[in-house]
Formats: structure tokens, C-alpha cells, sequence
């Protein structure tokens, strides 16, 4: 897995390069120039021809894909770092990428391309039409705000909910699919996002005792699908470290078991749950790290939020979400689907073919114990009218496992 992430990497800031080179290549061959290829029958001009008639479209569909490429390199970048390096992975990736695309995917390309821009571009037209057609979508889209916008002039440009409506409206007409249409929304929806929202609650963090020696907690950290467990003392509300599986293996094989965790625990980052998500990503970036611990006004932990939660914001599910929400879906039966309290609504929506939740809960458990109003007891049920929820296991913190039968 790590060596066919690293290879994407490579093929990304190879994109990023093609990109760049392309740029500078296309827009050193004036209009005149093109015109006088396609008379000497160049193989490629005629394409060149019809590019630089339209320049407009041509930098949009550069800038995308070249954007696209980068944000998507960045991502694995730091994806790859981690696991490598842990916490400080995250500046070993801003590092390196940053060095990468400077002169990888910047200065040698565009300086290669101006030295050789006849030839470039008459390789590289008609490639650069395909894609633009394969963009089709995105480039219309952009195409139509940026002229909307340039009409106006000095004007004001567009609100916020002007944009959301021409994306929407792009959706509906065909000329944007949902995916897209959704990354868009996102991106304009991210400097408003709180914490709060894509945190992941208290009743489903799984905490680890820091007066407890490493000895006692091993089992429960290998088996848990989490690689950082909040450590606490007396109370769940009162955090004292975080223990990191990278931390674990270390002390495993320096065969010092005994140790207690709160001594190996790293320190803990509090944030609160109004913090927006893009000031968190720059804090995370800062300090190097990928955890921090939610809490409310009273500093009554309420959560956990984790670098994850937020980049999933910006590019979508690129991450295994199935370690945090989708846990299982079993079905021993016709209509009966046997799930974990931690199971994402939308995945159960999927499974079963009908809609649970219009509140837009993330977990099942969240969306029974707010029907409820409180954490239920083992055989409860809830007739939701189409399904019937059945409480299979519950603790005084929140609930384990549940059954849904389908009517």
C-alpha cells in the first residue's frame, strides 16, 4: 500500500509538471504563429489553433487539472509522511511537497517549455482538447461564472449564495455531476464549518486509563481500529494525554511494559466546539499534530476531531472511513440487519434502501439516543414506521449494537 501511494505521488507531481510546462508552452505561441502551422500542415496545429482561439477555456482547464493534481498530491503526501513519521510527518510533507512542486512542478517544466514551446505545444493540443472535453462540466461551470463576473467589472462580484445557486442549478441541468457538484459545495461551505460538526462524540471515543501500566492496555489498543486513544485520570472529562501506537511499539520493543501511560502520553491539544475547521487545519499544521480534544464552554469534553475529519472536508472520502463509521452491516436474515452504534447513517440508508434520518446524524447510536432522549436500556425498540430499531447492546455510556428490521 505505502509503495503504490508513493508511486501516485509521483505520478501526481508529474502531472503537476505536464500542467505547468503545458501553460507556459501554449501561451508563448502567438495566434499569428498558430495560423501559420496549420498552413504549413503541422501535425497537431489545427488543435493548436482552435486552443489559442479560445485561450479562455484553455487556462481554466489547465489551472483545474493542475489544482487537482496538487491538492490531491498534498493529500498523499501527508497521508504517506504519517504513517512514516507519525505526528511529524505533516511538516516532513508540507516540506518536501512544497520543494517537489516548486521545482519539479514549476520551474523546470515552465523553463523547459519556453525553450521549446513550438514543440510542445504542437504534442500536447490535442491531448490538452480531450481533457478539456473530459472537464467539460467544471470548465463550463467556471467559464460562466469567471465571464459573469468579468462583465460586472469593478462591480460586486457574486455572493456566496448566488454561486451555490449556479452550482446547484449546473447539478440539476446535467451539466454537473453529483460528485462535483457536492466538492464545490464543500469548498465554498469549509471556512464555515465548526468543529462541532465533524467531530466524532464522546460516546464513541475509546479512552485508555493513564494510571494504568502499558502492559494492561495492549490488547485493547491493537484490537481497537484507532491509532491515538485520549488517556484519562479519574474521569473521562479530565484528559491527560493521548496515546499514540506509535508510542506503544516503541516502549513494546524496548520491553518496558511496565511503564505507566499517562508517562508516555503525548500532550493534548484542546480546541472548543465552535472552532471553524480551517482555523483548526492551520493550528494542526503548527503544531504538528493530528488530534485534538473537543470541549464545551464548561470544559466538559464533548468529542474528538481529528486531521482526517477535516481534510475528508476539503477532498472528500479519500480516507478508509469504514475504521471510524461504517464498523459493520450484518444481515442473518431476510429484512434484518444487525449493526454497530457506530455506523455511519448514511451507510445503513445505503444498505437497506430507506431513509432513516432526516436530521443528518452521523451515527446510528446519535440519531437513536436523540429520537429517545437518553442512552436506551437493552430491548428497547423504535417503530419508525417502514423499520423497526431494536436495542441489542447498550452500557450506561452509549449504545453497542443495534437491530433494524426492515417491514
Amino acid at each position: 500500500m505505502q509503495e503504490f501511494l508513493t508511486l501516485l505521488l509521483l505520478i501526481l507531481v508529474a502531472l503537476s509538471a505536464f500542467f505547468s510546462g503545458v501553460e507556459t508552452a501554449v501561451m508563448s505561441v502567438s495566434l499569428i504563429k498558430a495560423k501559420s502551422l496549420v498552413k504549413q500542415k503541422k501535425r497537431g496545429a489545427k488543435s493548436l489553433l482552435r486552443i489559442k482561439e479560445n485561450p479562455h477555456r484553455f487556462l481554466i482547464t489547465i489551472l483545474v487539472g493542475n489544482n487537482l493534481v496538487n491538492i490531491f498530491a498534498a493529500s498523499i503526501a501527508t497521508l504517506v509522511f504519517t504513517r512514516m513519521f507519525g505526528s511529524t510527518g505533516v511538516g516532513i510533507a508540507t516540506g518536501i511537497m512544497t520543494f517537489l512542486i516548486l521545482v519539479f512542478g514549476e520551474i523546470t517544466p515552465k523553463t523547459f517549455a519556453t525553450q521549446n514551446a513550438e514543440r510542445i505545444s504542437l504534442l500536447v493540443a490535442r491531448p490538452i482538447e480531450v481533457l478539456s472535453y473530459v472537464l467539460f462540466p467544471v470548465v463550463k461551470i467556471l467559464e460562466g461564472l469567471t465571464s459573469f463576473l468579468h462583465r460586472f467589472g469593478s462591480k460586486e462580484g457574486l455572493t456566496e449564495e448566488e454561486i451555490r445557486t449556479i452550482v446547484s442549478m449546473g447539478y440539476e441541468e446535467g451539466i454537473l455531476k453529483k460528485d462535483i457538484a457536492r466538492m464545490m459545495h464543500s469548498l465554498l461551505e469549509f471556512e464555515d464549518i465548526r468543529v462541532e460538526e465533524v467531530m466524532t462524540p464522546k460516546t464513541d471515543m475509546m479512552f485508555v486509563n493513564a494510571d494504568s501500566k502499558l502492559k494492561d492496555v495492549i490488547d485493547y489498543i491493537i484490537k481497537s481500529p484507532y491509532s491515538r486513544h485520549p488517556a484519562y485520570s479519574r474521569n473521562k472529562d479530565n484528559i491527560v494525554g493521548i496515546l499514540d501506537i506509535d508510542d506503544v511499539v516503541d516502549y513494546i520493543k524496548k520491553k518496558r511494559l511496565g511503564i505507566k501511560v499517562r508517562d508516555i502520553a503525548r500532550e493534548v491539544y484542546f480546541v472548543p466546539e465552535t472552532k471553524k475547521i480551517n482555523e483548526l487545519l492551520t493550528e494542526f499544521q503548527k503544531r504538528k499534530t493530528r488530534m485534538a480534544i473537543v470541549v464545551n464552554e464548561y470544559g466538559s469534553v464533548l468529542g474528538l476531531v481529528t486531521m482526517e475529519d477535516v481534510l475528508e472536508e476539503i477532498v472528500g472520502e479519500i480516507f478508509d472511513k469504514s475504521q471510524r463509521k461504517n464498523h459493520y452491516i450484518k444481515k442473518p436474515e431476510k429484512n434484518v440487519f444487525l449493526v454497530d452504534g457506530r455506523t455511519d447513517v448514511e451507510h445503513i440508508e445505503k444498505t437497506i434502501g430507506i431513509k432513516i434520518d432526516e436530521e443528518h446524524f452521523n451515527t446510528i447510536a446519535g440519531f437513536v439516543e436523540h429520537k429517545l432522549g437518553r442512552i436506551p436500556k437493552k430491548g428497547e425498540k423504535i417503530d419508525l414506521g417502514k423499520i423497526m430499531i431494536i436495542i441489542e447492546k447498550a452500557n450506561k455510556q452509549r449504545i453497542e449494537k443495534i437491530k433494524i428490521i426492515k417491514k
